[in-house]
């Protein structure tokens, strides 16, 4: 999981604030520490999330406990986005089809190479990594949204960012 998440909610805030970008309600953090299960986005919401190695996982393999893989965003279409496609790997943006790819990167991850067909996504994601979501109100923050993903992108450096 996100370590200090209220701190870097707040810091986002701050730095929104600077550039003059209003964000409207409230920042609502969820945590899903590993295992976990996808469920469907919040009704009148949009959602940053990011996905982490779990500190039991994590402290076993290179890439360290609460490192950071990927962080994506869903508006308030975009339901198969955030509950399903990462673990299906349906698109190569996600986080799986990032994996199936970057095979040059499985040892760091603890991963054994038996070809990237043969990563089951689902489980892996589930059973490994930790998944955070920062829910915004839909209605009020379309800029706020895409503004979160980068300030998160930047300030976590996940793996697989730019890998697609």
């Amino acid at each position: 999981m996100i370590e200090r998440s209220a701190e870097l909610v707040g810091e986002f805030l701050v730095a929104a604030e600077r550039i003059g970008l209003t964000v409207i309600g409230e920042i609502e953090h969820e945590a899903q520490p590993a295992p976990h299960t996808a469920h469907s986005l919040r009704d009148g919401k949009c959602a940053v999330y990011v996905f982490s190695l779990s500190e039991s996982y994590g402290k076993r393999v290179p890439a360290g406990a609460h490192r950071a893989l990927k962080v994506g965003k869903a508006g308030p279409n975009s339901n198969n986005r955030f509950q399903y496609q990462h673990y299906s790997g349906s698109a190569g943006s996600t986080l799986v089809g990032s994996m199936r790819k970057a095979t040059i990167l499985w040892p760091y991850l603890g991963l054994e190479f038996s070809g990237p067909e043969q990563l089951d996504g689902k489980y892996w994601l589930s059973t490994f990594t930790d998944r955070d979501n920062f829910y915004l109100d839909a209605a009020n923050n379309p800029e706020a949204l895409g503004a979160l993903e980068n300030f998160l992108n930047g300030r976590l450096g996940p793996v697989f960012e730019g890998i697609a």
